[in-house]
């Protein structure tokens, strides 16, 4: 039995060496598997320079010792710290806006002034504005021996609307003018009797009866249309009418729009009496006028380059001619737009009408020769710069011809010797508009400096240059003009401002005309007359009581300065008128 068991185990040992020799001779080979994981480095991983730096100074310092101690001292502390709140940054709310406004004021010489102004909204998208406005006085100017009370009264209503593809709006405005021909000469006042004085009618009244309307297109070629029509007369029987459209056309091409401006004029009218001699004068003048241009804006440099030709016809005296004029103007921004500069050329032919004359001069006889003036051309050039952060400058230069520039001349004191009565206006106190051929050369300045926000003070001057086609003054135009101004908000509540300004000599013209008994005029000659400079000195205070009511004083001719505007047309003197201001809504 032990036998058995001894040979058993020898054969279990030989079959468990014969296995392990086989299992070495596998060709199957063990592959090692390493998982890899994104590297996190730590504090601890950083390497630690422990090596000193070398020291290159020269001069080393030893180190001192330094001894010290602390003091212990018992302190007792109250303090609670209090829990953070967020601050906010408090505004002063923004001054009301009112839609209405009124004006009411009174002053010597038994002046009234009458503003008013009104929106409504008659719904959403349409509303109607209503404007008064009315100045008058009556007179007072000393050793004026005939009536010299004046008054200005102007009503304007005008509705808008905002549609969806387009804007439109119309209106009238009703205007009303009374002046005198006061400007009496001192030697013809006295040759004349008491009764002849009384006898004189200086009375002249102009009103003009206007109605007008436009239109705005958004998405059209036609972006909008402009149209005004008039009647204007006075108080001798004269009339004017006058027809003005004007549209506005965009052509869109690849990269710019191609803009033309259109300006229709017809203009008709009739003077019942003429200077001298018997008769109407009519007038029937038309024009038409093209203007295309285009605007480029390369960088800094804003260009507009254009053209304009202008048909006009004399009907009343069947002439016919065509004009044409350049319309170019470029615009440079320099020194990161600090400084602007300027330049072109351009030119147009004015449309003279009794109305606009009469705006200029209301001391007109009813007298008048209407024809455009030729502006050939205007060639300009200028800058605007900032010379500080609250100073800036602006100046210009400019040469211009004209053909045909309406001037202002004395009227001759006209005597009848065939009977006819003289009329309020010749007396040598009215004024005519000749024509006369004028070149121009001028050069102006304007220097504006802002204190603070409240406070600005400014400063303007120019000088011309006259020299007409026959050598004669240009008529009643001065060489020089000065102004300054200031405005100053010297409170919330208060504001003040001024202006004095400076106007220089000019020329007139001093003629007698005698109307024989076959009525020929015959002069003696004309002689001109030097029209002094003045200096004037207006001023306004204002006191806002609340956001609705204020109180002002405004103060004209401060310097009691008696001078003429215009020859032997002597001003009032200190003029004080005083008022309230009030603003609401409906």
């Amino acid at each position: 039995m032990n036998l058995t068991i001894k040979i058993n185990l020898i054969f279990l040992v030989v079959f468990l060496i014969s296995n392990k020799a086989i299992a070495q001779r596998d060709t199957i080979n063990t592959d090692k598997l390493i998982i890899v994981k994104q590297y996190s480095p730590t504090v601890n991983d950083a390497f630690k320079i422990k090596q000193k730096p070398s020291e290159k100074d020269s001069i080393k310092q030893l180190r001192r010792d330094l001894s010290y101690s602390f003091i212990d001292v018992p302190v007792a502390s109250t303090f609670t710290p209090a829990k953070g709140t967020a601050s906010g940054v408090r505004m002063s709310p923004p001054d009301k806006l009112f839609e209405n406004y009124s004006r009411f004021g009174v002053g010597n010489f038994s002046t009234i002034l009458a503003d008013f102004y009104s929106n409504f909204d008659i719904n959403r998208d349409r509303h109607l504005d209503i404007a008064f406005n009315h100045l008058s006085s009556q007179g007072g100017i000393d050793a004026v021996v005939l009536d010299d009370d004046f008054s200005n009264t102007n009503l304007r209503l005008d509705l808008t609307s905002q549609d969806r593809y387009f804007d439109w709006n119309t209106g009238f405005d009703v205007n009303h003018r009374e002046v005198n021909y006061y400007g009496l000469e001192s030697t013809l006042a006295n040759a004349l009797s008491q009764d002849q004085l009384k006898a004189i009618d200086p009375k002249q009244t102009y009103t003009k009866l206007e109605a007008f309307g436009g239109i705005r297109f958004t998405d059209l070629v036609l972006k909008e249309a402009d149209i005004t029509v008039y009647n204007f007369t006075d108080n001798f029987s004269s009339s004017e009418q006058l027809l003005d459209i004007q549209p506005l056309v965009e052509i869109p091409l690849r990269t710019q729009n191609l803009s033309i401006k259109g300006d229709f004029k017809f203009l008709n009218g009739s003077f019942e009496e003429r200077l001298i001699g018997d008769g109407s004068l009519d007038y029937q003048q038309f024009q038409a006028g093209i203007n295309p241009f285009m605007k480029f804006n390369i960088q800094n440099v804003n260009l507009k380059l254009g053209a304009k030709a202008v048909f006009f016809s004399d009907m009343e005296n069947s002439e016919n001619k065509v004009f044409f004029y350049p319309d170019i103007k470029a615009e440079f921004s320099l020194n990161q737009e600090t400084i602007k500069v300027f330049l072109g050329v351009d030119g147009s032919l004015e449309q003279n009408t009794y109305e606009n004359l009469s705006q200029q001069n209301p001391f007109l006889s009813p007298t008048q020769f209407i024809r455009p003036s030729n502006n050939q051309y205007n060639a300009f050039a200028g800058f605007t710069t900032k010379l500080l952060e609250n100073l800036s400058l602006s100046s210009q230069i400019n040469y211009s011809s004209t053909n045909n520039t309406a001037f202002f001349i004395s009227n001759p004191d006209i005597d009848y010797g065939n009977g006819q009565s003289k009329r309020g206006f010749d007396y040598r106190n009215s004024f005519s508009v000749v024509y006369n051929d004028l070149e121009t050369f001028g050069i102006s300045a304007d220097l504006a400096y802002q204190i603070d926000s409240d406070f600005n003070i400014g400063f303007f001057g120019k000088y011309s240059d006259f020299s007409t086609g026959n050598g004669e003054p240009a008529w009643n135009l001065p060489e020089v003009e000065l102004r300054a101004y200031a405005d100053f908000n010297f409170t919330k509540n208060w504001n003040f401002s001024a202006a004095l300004f400076y106007i220089g000599e000019r020329n007139d013209a001093l003629e007698n005309i005698s109307i024989d008994s076959n009525s020929f005029p015959i002069s003696s000659g004309r002689i001109n007359n030097t029209v002094d400079g003045y200096l004037d000195l207006n001023a306004s205070l204002e006191y806002k009581i609340n956001p609705r009511l204020a109180v002002f004083v405004n103060g004209n001719n401060l310097l009691n300065n008696s001078y003429n505007r215009w020859q032997n047309f002597e001003v009032q003197g200190i003029q004080v008128l005083g008022g309230l201001t009030y603003q609401f809504n409906w």
